[in-house]
């Protein structure tokens, strides 16, 4: 089998789990609250991909890599995997599923308007129309496809706030120089810690069922740690922009699920809200300024 081929199949396992987090998510915060969620899941995902570390012999260079850049590595992680969690997760809790996966899905179009602002990288033109025919899906999903039915309610903005969150911890691990598998680890692990800071204001459910755990556990492990090593693994084998390309069949995969196991009702804002917004990021990706999905980033 060609490493292209193999890099593929790597790439599709990888979206296929991504996209089981909408359902996941929104299963969890409809049995227990959304803060104890994220502090299950990261816990889980630190341990996972801290025992990565040790599969691969890895683990050694973790204190040496932090004391390369420490302010980086918990600053990134406070935005990116505590911060932003905390917004998505909560998201869930305002929100049926559908709508959270489409709206945090802008995040690649937030990227480019952020790499302006922080790195002063330039914008075409044209980069800068699929922005906005981006948000033009937004506007549709939002307002129903009506002027007088837009409401940016507080689900929309939890939404909204997530993916600027994420897609500014996009930015940054962009132009940095560092081991993935162990930035990964630390990214996670900071955030986690952060998170926990917040335990006194949040409070926390210390006695959880075990379908409860066997669902966090699923989304602490599968698509979080073992997602990013199949993520990575696609990468070492194929060009980063053919698996962003792949990256684009998450929201639609996401929405599948959402309707095959949530029962959602996907209405017709909604579909036509998604394709603008994915059309838009597919444009920025092939005829646009150079921009990653997520999964490319974290492969970088």
């Amino acid at each position: 089998m060609k490493d292209s081929t193999k890099g593929s199949i790597y790439a599709l396992l990888a979206v296929l789990l991504f996209a089981t987090l909408g359902t996941t998510f929104k299963l969890s915060v409809s049995r227990l609250d959304g803060y104890s969620v994220t502090v299950y899941m990261g816990s889980f995902a630190v341990l996972a991909l801290f025992l990565n570390l040790l599969r691969t012999g890895e683990a050694g260079g973790v204190v040496a890599e932090f004391r390369r850049m420490p302010l980086f590595f918990i600053l990134t992680g406070v935005i990116g995997l505590g911060v932003q969690q905390l917004l998505c997760i909560k998201s869930y809790e305002h929100l049926p599923a559908a709508q959270v996966v489409i709206l945090t899905y802008t995040y690649p179009l937030m990227m480019i308007v952020l790499a302006r602002l922080v790195y002063r990288e330039h914008s075409s033109l044209r980069s800068v129309a699929f922005v906005l025919l981006g948000f033009m899906g937004v506007f549709i999903l939002v307002s129903g496809g009506s002027l007088r039915g837009f409401e940016m309610s507080s689900g929309v903005l939890l939404s909204l706030a997530c993916a600027f969150t994420f897609a500014l911890f996009c930015v940054l691990i962009k132009h940095a120089r560092f081991h993935v598998g162990i930035g990964m680890f630390l990214f996670n692990l900071f955030g986690l810690l952060f998170l926990l800071l917040l335990m006194p204001f949040y409070g926390f459910t210390w006695r959880i069922g075990a379908v409860d755990l066997l669902i966090l556990l699923y989304i602490g492990v599968f698509p979080t740690a073992l997602a990013f090593i199949l993520w990575n693994r696609a990468l070492q084998l194929t060009r980063t922009s053919h698996s962003s390309n792949f990256a684009l069949l998450t929201p639609v995969l996401s929405l599948v699920f959402i309707t095959l196991f949530l029962r959602e009702e996907i209405v017709l804002s909604q579909v036509v809200g998604m394709s603008i917004i994915i059309g838009a990021v597919f444009l920025n990706l092939n005829f646009g300024d150079p921009v990653a999905t997520v999964e490319g980033n974290l492969g970088q």
